[in-house]
């Protein structure tokens, strides 16, 4: 088989992780790269340059193992980061066998490494509300307000439309989320009310401004958040927006997943069932969840000693 159709397997794999897996965009590109550096390193130090002789079928579990220890020793990288390229190759090779385009899957056995346990970066609770104070603009506030409410990835955001929400219930769906499944999540009274506010007020002057200028894409109809042109906002702007806030307010630098793992770990640390907040992260598995409640001794240090009323 050529070095092109060796490519269209790859090109098949990738289409498949974002139509029917539902992958992000992010995902796609992660695993992408993943699969190129493997591809390089099998052509260069396995088959000696010699593309001509290349197919995903002709090597081994040696093979990838032995890619695992270049990544390792040779290009430094960390077990975080090891562990996502085994899943890109496992993954592959797993869609290949189950779709009778190689006979056996060499990866079945390829092991993960192991990863030290880490606590998620979070924000306190004053900073959140330091971070939200900092912005005048009622766009980023809502964005923030329902990051932190819900819990959402910044790309669940992003795509959210009008009919997946519900103001007077306070339930936003989430549709095709990681994984592709939709899930239900929950917005707070003062969520709520921001967002109410933005949707009677900025939202729809930002599309009469756009269709003013003539300029309105067929979606901004549907989207919720809009970029000032009127299209639906980028995550790469929310991003940036709530780097540049963090950075104004005298914060730790955040990200919006920070939201996320900030309102994993309050609900934790405030005893909240690991079940529900699992369902409501939309993780498929509790060990996922069970990060969050790994909380460091100096923040239960902090808790404790601004909890006492008698120190």
């Amino acid at each position: 088989m050529s070095i092109d159709n060796q490519d269209f397997l790859v090109d098949s794999f990738l289409t498949f992780l974002e139509i029917e897996k539902g992958g992000s965009s992010n995902t796609v590109k992660g695993y992408n790269h993943d699969l190129g550096l493997l591809k390089e390193f099998l052509i260069e130090r396995i088959l000696k340059g010699d593309e001509s002789k290349f197919g995903w079928e002709k090597f081994s579990i040696l093979h990838l193992r032995a890619f695992l220890k270049f990544l390792y020793t040779e290009r430094s990288n960390q077990p975080s980061s090891i562990h996502r390229r085994v899943c890109s190759i496992k993954a592959f090779y797993k869609y290949l066998h189950d779709n009778q385009m190689i006979e056996k899957d060499i990866a079945s056995d390829l092991k993960y490494p192991k990863r030290p346990s880490s606590i998620p970066k979070f924000l306190e609770k004053d900073h959140i509300l330091t971070l939200i104070a900092e912005t005048s603009n009622l766009t980023h506030r809502a964005i923030i307000e329902v990051l932190y409410s819900t819990g959402a990835r910044v790309n669940e955001i992003r795509t959210l439309n009008i009919e997946d929400i519900n103001l007077k219930e306070r339930v936003i769906i989430i549709r095709s989320g990681k994984g592709n499944k939709d899930r239900i999540v929950l917005l707070t009274e003062r969520a709520t009310e921001i967002l109410r506010n933005y949707l009677n007020t900025k939202r729809p002057n930002i599309l009469e401004k756009a269709a003013n200028r003539k300029t309105i894409p067929t979606d901004s109809a549907e989207a919720v958040f809009l970029s000032n042109r009127g299209t639906r906002i980028a995550n790469r702007t929310i991003q940036h927006f709530i780097s540049k806030l963090s950075e104004t307010a005298g914060i730790k630098h955040t990200t919006p997943h920070m939201l996320r793992h900030s309102f994993a770990s309050h609900l934790v640390m405030n005893n909240a069932n690991i079940r529900v907040v699992q369902q409501l992260l939309g993780h498929a598995s509790l060990d996922t969840t069970q990060i969050y409640a790994n909380i460091t001794p100096d923040f239960l240090k902090k808790e404790f000693d601004d909890s006492l009323p008698i120190r």
